[in-house]
């Protein structure tokens, strides 16, 4: 089966055990963060809006508020540093996969 591993620069995201590292030292991020990390990991240099982050990491069914996902983006930021995550402004969110 294919590695659900992505490694971009000095971080690497383990999708099979829900682990994060960067600089080869573990992050501990709660789920959500997790899901949303991958996601934009996934693609690098595509823009995601709230619409598609929403669906894809809470689904149709739950009704989170946009502010939501700031928090987690913002605690993302905290915990990675760089410019991993970039806003998109009245648009979304990319991730940057180059310095």
């Amino acid at each position: 089966s294919p590695s659900e591993v992505i490694e971009i620069i000095d971080l690497k995201i383990d999708r099979e055990r829900y682990q994060v590292t960067l600089d080869d030292e573990p992050l501990s991020l709660p789920r959500k963060e997790f899901e949303i990390l991958y996601l934009l990991a996934s693609k690098p240099g595509k823009v995601f809006n709230r619409e598609e982050i929403f669906t894809k990491v809470w689904g149709d069914d739950v009704i989170v508020g946009s502010r939501t996902i700031d928090v987690h983006i913002r605690k993302l930021r905290e915990k990675l540093g760089r410019n991993y995550i970039e806003t998109i402004k009245g648009v979304g969110y990319k991730f940057n996969g180059t310095d």
